[in-house]
């Protein structure tokens, strides 16, 4: 039997259109993940600005009440400088603060550097960053913040407030996801009245459990409850039992 040509030639364009289709179809599924995301948002502001660029590399100096935020991030400082291919770098100086209310943490410092990229963040000179999320303070002469494994390091003259708990140390490392916290380089935790001394200290701060590691000393304080003796007093009027009564 021989089809007619119409018809022959019907089913051709549809089977073409279906694998122009699918074509478009499997090219979206494969560059899909190659398109980039949204842009992020930078603003700026400051008494005195001075910028520069070309060839895809660009600066820009911020200077008195300067104020740059990315998104939720805002920094402050007396000097800041945006630099780099669309302006990955941000570094800060003088009085510097800030916060992001989103992710859920304040700092200051010296100085700042911050790599939009790799989302770290460095704090320079009597840092400290308090994450407002857990109500956890720390401190320390250096702090090195990496925003996506959320895991904050920190160096020299270390101190951190939890609660109930202070702690002292050298090095520290503190993970906000898990709140637990690393110390090490002669670590001090206190805890009420107790304190604990070790070559490693870890300590849970959503539990307050506390795990001693190498050199362990400390001291526990037992509080003990006061008894109270009550002493009634009898009402005017009474007659005492040790009082005799006298007949006339």
């Amino acid at each position: 039997m021989r089809l007619p040509t119409a018809y022959i030639l019907s089913h051709l364009f549809i089977m073409c259109r279906f694998r122009h289709s699918l074509c478009i179809l499997v090219s979206f599924l494969v560059l899909a993940p190659l398109v980039p995301a949204a842009p992020v948002k930078i603003t700026f502001s400051a008494d005195k600005l001075q910028g520069s660029g070309g060839k895809g590399q660009t600066s820009t100096s911020l200077t008195g009440n300067a104020k740059v935020s990315v998104d939720s991030l805002n920094i402050y400082g007396e000097r800041i400088e945006l630099y780099g291919k669309d302006y990955r770098y941000i570094k800060a100086s003088g009085n510097v603060t800030g916060e992001d209310a989103e992710k859920g943490f304040t700092f200051s410092a010296a100085s700042l550097s911050y790599d939009r990229e790799t989302e770290v963040a460095e704090f320079m000179g009597q840092a400290k960053v308090e994450d407002t999320k857990n109500k956890v303070e720390t401190s320390a002469e250096r702090i090195e913040y990496n925003q996506k494994n959320e895991i904050i390091l920190l160096q020299m003259a270390v101190k951190l407030k939890s609660k109930g708990i202070a702690c002292d140390s050298l090095f520290a490392v503190y993970n906000r996801n898990t709140s637990m916290l690393e110390l090490t380089g002669k670590p001090t935790v206190k805890k009420g009245k107790d304190e604990f001394k070790a070559a490693r200290i870890s300590v849970n701060l959503d539990t307050e459990g506390i795990k001693l590691e190498g050199k362990v000393s400390g001291s526990v304080t037992e509080e003990k409850e006061e008894e109270t003796t009550k002493t009634e007093t009898p009402p005017k009027g009474a007659i005492s039992s040790k009082e005799e009564t006298k007949t006339p």
